[in-house]
Parts: structure tokens; C-alpha cells; sequence
């Protein structure tokens, strides 16, 4: 078994979020325990009417800032990582249009009969691709004009049998040169 080094590794905003998120849930720990402390929530209503306008000022600030931070991060973390993930495989194989396009159409209709870590399929009646083709040829374009002969003629060996056609012309291609790009990966 050959261990490959991944490939542009995608960057995530994991670990600032953890501490605003941490930093945030100890605010509102540290208030709930005041407020508790301070005669529960009659004694925290008698001290907000009491101090005047400056109480409610502070709270209604406090609402529309945990209500924008909950707007905020998500807008973040989609805007950064959302490009990246449909052009990121397993292994770290960066696809172009067409291999997205092609790992739709194999997760569609090929998934079920075939094996191929990069779209976590499993199936048992075909052959195991990432063996099959990632492995035992190694060139490119080798494998994909076995992918694209399979898709094309079909195939009647093993436990089943694939059909002729299943894809045609350009998806034809799309698929071939997906599985090129990530099998054995």
C-alpha cells in the first residue's frame, strides 16, 4: 500500500469560532449567575425598572449583538469554505468543473454497483475501482479510456452484469475523467 502526501489542504475557520463561540457561552454563564445571585429574575426585573433607560439600553444591545454574531458566522464560514469543498476530493484532489460534474453523475448512477472511497461508495456487484483502475493502471489516460470503454460497451464479468450506455458522450467523459482523478486515492 503506497501512502500519498495530501495536496492543498483546505483551510477551515475552526479555531477562531471555537473561542467566540467558548467566549460567549462564559458571558452568558457569568449572566445567568449574576442574575441568580442578584434575587433571581423578580430582582433582576426591580433592578433593570430601577436604574432607568441606561438597563434596557445595555440589554436590547446585548440582543442585537448575539442576534448579528448568529448571522455573521454562518455568512462567514459558507463565503470561506463553500468554493472549496465541490472542488476538493478524498485525498485532497483538487477537481476541476468537469470531475464535479462527473462525481454527480458516478454518485448517481455507479455508486451503487461500485466501490470508490472518493464519493464513500461501497458497492459490492462491480469491481473496486480504486483497485481496479487506480491502482493496477498507471497512467492517465489509461484509465480513462477503460472507464470510458466500460461506460460505453458495458461490462458482463464478476458478480453482475453493467449495461451499455449508461452515460453517453460528454457525461460519458465527465465520469471517466473523475474516476481517473480519484481512484486509488
Amino acid at each position: 500500500m503506497v501512502v500519498r502526501p495530501l495536496r492543498g489542504a483546505t483551510r477551515y475557520l475552526l479555531a477562531p469560532m471555537v473561542y467566540v463561540v467558548l467566549a460567549i457561552f462564559i458571558a452568558l454563564g457569568l449572566g445567568v449567575f449574576f442574575v441568580a445571585m442578584g434575587g433571581g429574575p423578580r430582582g433582576a426585573r426591580a433592578s433593570l425598572h430601577a436604574e432607568g433607560g441606561a438597563g434596557q439600553h445595555l440589554v436590547t444591545l446585548g440582543i442585537v449583538a448575539l442576534f448579528a454574531f448568529g448571522l455573521v458566522v454562518p455568512a462567514l464560514v459558507l463565503a470561506d469554505n463553500g468554493e472549496h469543498k465541490a472542488s476538493v476530493a478524498v485525498g485532497g484532489v483538487h477537481l476541476n468543473k468537469e470531475e464535479q460534474k462527473g462525481r454527480e453523475l458516478f454518485a448517481h448512477a455507479c455508486a451503487v454497483c461500485h466501490t470508490l472511497a472518493a464519493v464513500k461508495a461501497v458497492g459490492r456487484v462491480g469491481p473496486n475501482l480504486d483497485v481496479r483502475v487506480g491502482d493496477d493502471i498507471s497512467t492517465k489516460a489509461g484509465r480513462i479510456a477503460l472507464v470510458e470503454n466500460a461506460i460505453m460497451e458495458g461490462r458482463a464479468r464478476g458478480l453482475g452484469q453493467m449495461p451499455a450506455l449508461l452515460y453517453q458522450g460528454k457525461e460519458a467523459e465527465e465520469v471517466a475523467k473523475f474516476v481517473a482523478a480519484v481512484a486509488g486515492h
